[in-house]
């Protein structure tokens, strides 16, 4: 027991300690709490199988699981599950005998009431309570952002209640009908793999495997004379991770755009200065030039503004006009405010799937935009559009977000 628990707390300090290592700013970008629903198929192995000597027996299981995310590479998790599983004697086995107490005869002569193990099935329901350290393996290489699938390596100690009945496989009547075996809570340990995919700001999809190991040689219905060294339970789920408490800011889609304004010229009167007559020398009169106290301003050509950015919901090249109406008007007041300039409109798609989906749909969204603009009075023959597919200027941890997903307009080079 105690190496269990020293295994388990080195393995928390262990993960603590590479967490102290994630940059701050970071953790806003992850949802603290989580919330899961997972169910699946459980097997086990003790003194009964569930890969038994005649058959197969697949057990099935359900639970829940609390998490909170210290870091983005560390989340720390309560885990409750209920389950059933079936399992029978194993090839070598299939000829020893157990009475109805459970407890099995290795003697020669047996008393009355006996049976062998392969005429007997047991199933177990079981509850298990865990605790897991939740490691983000992601970001043991490379750099530390969000992606789109994640790995997780979980350690843990579990609370084990296990609930076991002997049956007859003749005619499925109990066995054990006096059955004193001790099945009190243990203490397990184990762990699980997780694979994720986010599917959404507040929604990963996940396929679970776990194992865990079962310090109660009872836990089955049979006692024998054997350690519980290799008994255990594993399973296979799959589940919905909600998240809650998303930290990070709303976008700022608002992209100011700054005129550019002609500078002002204020005319500055010159000073002239008096013709200082020369004594004893012969004064040549030259033509005085007037000067005129007015100093030219010459115009000044107005640069082209930067325009907004209209950014796109997931899959889709639709324009809400309602939510962009100010970029908009302001795009369509600089192409009527500067007539003979002619614009590139280049449309972006996030990083999700391939160029063969990204680069039709990035050319969508900047037509959808062209037409727009069309409808507004702009000539066509002024705008030239370009599907650009993933937006490779965006930082990483928004290769998936809206920022991503937008149409530039800009001007013709």
């Amino acid at each position: 027991m105690r190496k269990i628990v020293f295994s388990f707390c080195f393995l928390m300090v262990t993960s603590l300690l590479v967490a102290q290592n994630q940059k701050k700013q970071a953790y806003n970008d992850f949802s603290r709490w989580s919330l899961g629903l997972n169910g699946g198929i459980s097997i086990f192995r003790g003194d009964m199988v569930s890969f038994s000597a005649d058959k197969t027996y697949i057990g099935g299981q359900g639970g829940l699981q609390l998490g909170y995310q210290f870091t983005p590479t560390f989340c720390l998790s309560l885990t409750a599950d209920m389950g059933q599983g079936k399992g029978s004697a194993k090839k070598w086995e299939k000829e020893f005998k157990i009475y109805p107490s459970g407890e099995s005869y290795y003697g020669t002569t047996p008393e009355a009431g006996f049976a062998r193990y392969n005429d007997l099935y047991t199933k177990v329901k079981y509850f298990t309570v865990g605790l897991h350290g939740d490691l983000n393996v992601n970001n043991f290489f490379g750099k530390k952002e969000m992606r789109r699938w994640t790995v997780l390596l979980s350690p843990a100690v579990y609370l084990q209640k296990f609930s076991p009945k002997l049956y007859k496989k003749e005619d499925d009547k109990r066995f054990d009908t006096s059955s004193t075996l001790d099945n009190d809570v243990n203490l397990g340990l184990g762990g699980d793999l997780a694979l994720r995919y986010r599917a959404g700001k507040h929604i990963d999809l996940q396929l679970k495997s776990g194992v865990a190991w079962i310090a109660n040689n009872n836990f089955d219905g049979v006692a024998t004379c054997c350690t519980s060294q290799y008994n255990w339970q594993a399973n296979l789920s799959v589940g919905v991770v909600w998240k809650i408490g998303n930290n990070k800011k709303k976008e700022n889609l608002m992209y100011a755009a700054a005129r550019s304004a002609a500078p002002v010229i204020v005319p500055v009167k010159e000073e002239t200065r008096p013709v200082v007559k020369e004594e004893q020398k012969p004064v040549v009169k030259q033509e005085e030039k007037t000067i005129e106290n007015v100093v030219k301003v010459e115009a000044v050509e107005k640069t082209f503004p930067e325009l907004p950015t209209i950014h796109f919901k997931r899959n889709l090249a639709v324009i809400d006009t309602a939510r962009y109406a100010g970029e908009l008007s302001r795009i369509v007041e600089t192409l009527k405010e500067f007539p003979g300039v002619k614009v590139d409109i280049r449309g972006y798609t996030d990083h999700t799937g391939t160029d063969r989906v990204n680069l039709p749909l990035s050319l969508k969204r900047a037509e959808a935009l062209k037409t727009y603009l069309i409808g507004k009075g702009i000539s066509a023959d002024r705008m030239s559009t370009f599907g650009e597919g993933k937006d490779m200027s965006v930082d990483q941890k928004d290769i998936y977000t809206e920022k991503a997903r937008k149409v530039e307009v800009k001007k013709h080079e």
